[in-house]
């Protein structure tokens, strides 16, 4: 990446966490009622420079920093929590939790998760043949991998050979349950390398920078091939799950304390940028 695209990444990550942090305070005090965190997940938005117009998007509803760096307001996440006449979901869906922008072309997802993965097969058909060459991106998350209409999804882009991204984003939970030895990609006997005979790839969502080439690789073959793809993104999330669950319950401090010490990409970024582009009161003016 070069350094323009870089700092754009970074400001959309820290963009993205501070809406979480306003949100949260928002919740707490009892002004809005739910909030999803995507602290943890902000590496996603790696794919922003590497989406072209043309390219669909059903995001995860911890996408909040992709979908930023795509081209969202912030404004629109907070017509969402307060579940206000100018959502897009005009305030008919669960509150801090669907997202859309038909202009972006950010599908609306709905909020059984994993449930919208048919549609990204749907687009995937008509846009096949485009001469542009677009693809469409699936982001989900480890726990809906098991969902009945995102394995349907799956075996649909494999059978049709449609150009789909499916971004599994892993941070190892669904809600409190470990999802280690439990999906089609991590088995009781171990680890995959393909599914449906689709390739799965896997990638560290800690450290974007190497992230993105990792990345790149896999969208210019959906590109060129016009077949579908599985990413394995493996993050830590870094809060709750939502405002509704207490992860001190299921996860011990130990393991809170470390992931937040090495698992943070907004950190992780920092220290990559400090150490070779730019000095403290530049980030600090972003």
């Amino acid at each position: 990446m070069d350094p323009k695209q870089l700092l754009a990444l970074y400001r959309a990550m820290v963009s993205a966490r501070r809406i979480d942090a306003l949100e949260l305070e928002l919740t707490s005090r009892g002004e809005a009622f739910f909030h999803v965190s995507g602290a943890g997940h902000e590496g996603t938005a790696v794919l922003a420079s590497l989406l072209h117009d043309e390219d669909w998007l059903l995001c995860h509803y911890r996408d909040k920093a992709l979908m930023l760096a795509r081209g969202l307001s912030p404004r629109v996440f907070f017509d969402g929590l307060y579940n206000k006449q100018e959502s897009q979901t005009r305030g008919r869906q669960m509150c801090a939790h669907a997202f859309a922008d038909p202009r972006l072309k950010i599908m609306s997802a709905p909020v059984p998760v994993g449930n919208a993965a048919l549609h990204t097969v749907g687009v995937a058909s008509v846009i096949k043949p485009y001469s542009t060459r677009p693809l469409v991106l699936n982001s989900i998350g480890d726990g809906a991998t098991q969902e009945g209409e995102f394995l349907e999804a799956c075996a649909e882009a494999v059978r049709a050979q449609l150009p789909i991204l499916f971004l599994i984003q892993d941070n190892h939970l669904a809600i409190s349950t470990p999802t280690k030895g439990q999906t089609f990609y991590s088995r009781p006997d171990g680890e995959a390398e393909s599914f449906y005979g689709m390739p799965i790839t896997r990638i560290d969502g800690r450290h974007v920078v190497t992230a993105w080439q990792q990345m790149r690789e896999v969208v210019s073959k959906i590109r060129q091939q016009r077949q579908p793809q599985v990413v394995l993104f493996d993050v830590e999330r870094l809060a709750s799950h939502t405002n509704a669950d207490d992860e001190t319950i299921y996860r011990e401090a130990d393991e809170i304390r470390r992931v937040g010490e090495t698992s943070d990409p907004i950190r992780n970024l920092e220290e990559y940028l400090l150490g070779a582009l730019c000095n403290e009161k530049m980030l600090e003016s972003i």
